[in-house]
């Protein structure tokens, strides 16, 4: 995961898990140097969770995924706040990094995440999505936060939304996500996805006021890789 590359951790996916595969992922991660997994999933599949917690892996995270219908959507408020699309302002290209290097690492859970240059930042927090649905919000022509969203395999979803921590608990998250509610409203958009981790309570409240519907919850788990067996062992069939 970008700006955590130092940790430990090599980070992978189990929808469904036994032996053999939590050994293949923990060989992958030693060959790239890494002595633990980061392993997501979710509590559709549980089973993969106790498999693993058994194994001495704690959960670290736990992100709410949500979804809204936007048709049937009442249309939101005005954003109390100016929003303006960085297609249109390439030139607070700085300023939102700044937020970004802030607000990553503020996250439950991600403290040691690094933003170490705007020219990587931007080749994976900015260029990759598009201009028209990224919003920066402006007080007194400063950048106060941003948002954006994504497109990927059919499905709308907003990305990452993050505030300066100096305009915090003032609406300004609520003013991105209202904004980005009427242009999704304005395009067709059918339904938007939102992940949130569990200890954001201020977003999945507002989420629930704006009529998002939780649909299961993604867990991260991180423990240690599968040692590898002695010389001449054989596992049992």
């Amino acid at each position: 995961m970008p700006g955590l590359e130092h940790l430990p951790f090599a980070e992978v996916w189990f929808h469904d898990i036994d032996d053999e595969r939590w050994r293949e992922a923990s060989a992958a991660a030693r060959a790239i140097g890494k002595t633990g997994l980061e392993a997501w999933t979710t509590d559709r599949t549980p089973e993969v969770a106790a498999f693993l917690e058994a194994r001495g892996y704690d959960v670290v995270r736990r992100y709410v995924i949500s979804e809204l219908d936007v048709a049937a959507a009442p249309e939101p408020a005005p954003p109390q706040f100016e929003l303006t699309p960085v297609a249109e302002r390439p030139d607070l290209v700085r300023a939102v990094f700044e937020i970004a290097r802030e607000s990553y690492p503020d996250q439950p859970g991600r403290p040691e995440q690094r933003m170490e240059s705007l020219e990587e930042w931007r080749s994976w927090g900015l260029d990759p999505h598009r201009a028209d649905t990224y919003f920066i919000a402006l007080e007194d022509a400063r950048a106060i936060g941003y948002g954006f969203l994504d497109f990927e395999d059919g499905t709308w979803s907003h990305g990452f939304t993050a505030v300066a921590r100096a305009a915090r608990g003032r609406g300004v998250a609520t003013s991105i996500k209202r904004a980005q509610l009427r242009w999704a409203k304005a395009n067709g958009v059918r339904t938007l996805r939102t992940a949130n981790e569990e200890r954001l309570v201020g977003m999945l409240a507002m989420n629930e006021r704006l009529g998002y519907r939780p649909l299961y919850t993604e867990l991260v788990l991180r423990g240690p890789v599968a040692q590898v067996p002695p010389a001449g062992f054989e596992r049992p069939c």
